[in-house]
């Protein structure tokens, strides 16, 4: 990938980040999906540098990786970043990086006191 960064969200991430990047609100907030988008994708004319076996063919700069499915990314550009449900999680990527994306994170426990 030659661009400057990629968005990757959940579906609960998907409604504020994701949207103002440019990506697409999920069906459902409690899919195990996840979404990613390119952040300023170059391509050479001709190149099919991502391949990645999904719905709409091809690589698109924006789309949703379902269960089964992995998204593998070598970074081309010098420097990058992977910003992850947010600004609030990024991630460096540099020159020769390699990424791999899938929906196999265990699931997020959230403990609290009850309200009395």
């Amino acid at each position: 990938v030659w661009s400057s960064g990629m968005w990757v969200c959940t579906a609960t991430g998907s409604t504020a980040a994701m949207a103002a990047a440019g990506g697409m609100p999920m069906p459902s907030l409690t899919s195990d999906s996840v979404q990613y988008l390119i952040r300023e994708h170059m391509r050479e004319k001709g190149s099919s540098a991502l391949m990645q076996d999904n719905k709409q063919g091809g690589f698109p700069d924006n789309g949703i990786i379902e269960d089964g499915q992995k998204l593998h990314i070598r970074w081309n550009s010098q420097t990058g970043r992977i910003f992850v449900d947010g600004s609030h999680l990024t991630h460096h990527l540099e020159l020769g990086d390699e990424i791999l994306i899938d929906n196999k994170a265990p699931p997020l426990l959230l403990y609290g006191r009850e309200q009395i």
